[in-house]
């Protein structure tokens, strides 16, 4: 395949892309409404675990750019697949079926087992949209939703009031606060029922739920919408117990169960979902990040049964857009070539291991959780109380980038007027990540472990 350019020569179209000025890099700083971060990254290694800054350092990224790489940066396969169709067809209207559109909707369907599914190219909080609408739709009457503490949704005016504790950190008031239903995710680590896990067998977190159904609602319940592991709230795995339990509460009372996935799917688990490795099926099922292998894209699966929206109810303008889905397509047929789903488990089990072992010597680690490569190292001041070592997570993350790692902490909790719960240091690189780069990612965070465990009294031991 080769594309040329027709009004600008190659050389100044790569100019402009990969060469800036650092009063240029002020001044799109200083005029950006975003938040940024102070790193200028220009190019990864394609198909790895390595990006680079403007200076041309070279940094482990340990996050995948928030869990989305698994087929690492910029894969040669994805790239070309999304040139392809960008040559030869690069929009249609949401309407009109594409070639890429078709075929991605069968890959979904036999990866994961469901009957339907939409696409979309806004992500994650979109197609949680969408699952609401659909269950709204098919329980005509209902337009309540429950959803748990620390649970997070995505960042549309909607799904922030779905999320937690967004609607508390931000300066406005998310819409449809009054549609959603909280209950306590099993976070068995620190159990709001202080029970202990497996004795308890999940039941109390369970029996809130029902009671929770039964007498704390004020209208009629269409779906349940739960991470199977959340994410930002804090990396915690829910007991199978409590999903299966989930899923018998959905049955009985006439409620769609909706899984998030939006970070646990296409391998990222050491398996292709989360609820293929609890063996637990939702009604619906929103996939986003490692699904486009860096493009955006968004899906929702649904089983047989449920019927779908019309068009004045999904349509977007880019909704259509068979660029982002066939790089989609080819994305996940690299992770089947390359077995990515066996090499996370097999490389997070290697990983875990390691890093309880540091959890042996270094008394700031409280936790560490799984599974595959989706790990959460729980940082606390005391083993005993588990209170969160937050400005020492702060550190160890800060400087672990100044070693040429890039680690992620979780979302803020609020408590009072203090920040509170940002002290879980994330491991979730690319699922192509070499041995030895993840070798050497452990190695600079036993490092800065150590480092701030000494400046800020923390017992340890060198291996």
């Amino acid at each position: 395949m080769e594309i040329k350019p027709l009004l600008f020569s190659e050389e100044e179209i790569r100019n402009i892309l990969s060469s800036i000025t650092e009063e240029e890099i002020e001044e799109g700083k200083r005029i950006s409404l975003s938040s940024l971060e102070d790193l200028v990254f220009v190019r990864g290694e394609p198909g790895g675990a390595v990006v680079y800054d403007i200076d041309g350092r070279p940094y482990i990224d340990m996050t995948a750019q928030a869990w989305t790489l698994n087929v690492g940066y910029s894969h040669p396969d994805v790239v070309y697949a999304a040139a392809l169709q960008a040559k030869v067809l690069n929009h249609v209207r949401y309407g009109f079926p594409t070639i890429p559109r078709l075929k991605l909707m069968k890959k979904l369907k036999e990866i994961f087992g469901f009957e339907r599914v939409a696409l979309n190219t806004q992500g994650g909080g979109w197609s949680l949209e969408t699952a609401m609408k659909l269950a709204m739709v098919n329980k005509p009457g209902a337009e309540l939703f429950m959803v748990s503490w620390r649970g997070y949704h995505g960042n549309s005016l909607v799904m922030t009031a779905a999320s937690h504790p967004l609607p508390v950190l931000i300066r406005f008031k998310p819409f449809g606060l009054e549609r959603f239903v909280r209950f306590p995710y099993p976070y068995c680590y620190r159990c709001p029922f202080h029970r202990k896990y497996p004795e308890c067998g999940a039941g109390l977190c369970l029996e809130f739920v029902e009671k929770t159904i039964r007498y704390c609602t004020w209208g009629n319940i269409a779906g349940i919408i739960i991470e199977p592991i959340q994410g930002p709230g804090g990396h915690v795995p829910a007991p199978r117990e409590f999903l299966k339990g989930l899923r018998e509460i959905a049955d009985k009372y006439g409620i769609y169960l909706i899984f998030d996935e939006a970070q646990t799917a296409f391998g990222r688990v050491g398996a292709w979902s989360a609820s293929q490795l609890y063996g637990v099926k939702p009604d619906m099922m929103t996939l986003t990040k490692g699904l486009g292998g860096g493009f955006p894209v968004g899906a929702v699966l649904a089983r047989e049964g449920i019927k779908g929206l019309s068009y004045p109810e999904e349509h977007t303008t880019f909704g259509g857009n068979p660029v982002p889905y066939a790089a989609a397509l080819i994305n996940i047929m690299v992770i089947e070539k390359l077995g990515l789903v066996e090499r996370a488990r097999e490389l997070g089990e290697y990983a875990t291991k390691r890093l309880r072992d540091m959890m042996e010597r270094i008394e700031l680690i409280g936790d560490v959780r799984g599974p595959g490569l989706y790990i959460g190292v729980d940082l606390v001041k005391d083993r005993e109380t588990k209170e969160p070592a937050t400005e020492e997570a702060e550190e160890v993350v800060g400087r672990a980038l100044e070693k040429g790692v890039i680690f992620a902490l979780d979302m803020p909790d609020i408590y009072g007027e203090e920040f509170t719960m940002r002290n879980v240091v994330k491991l979730k690189p690319p699922l192509v990540i070499k041995k030895e780069e993840l070798d050497k990612a452990l190695d600079v965070l036993e490092e800065s472990l150590i480092e701030v465990s000494r400046e800020y009294g923390y017992s340890y031991s060198k291996a």
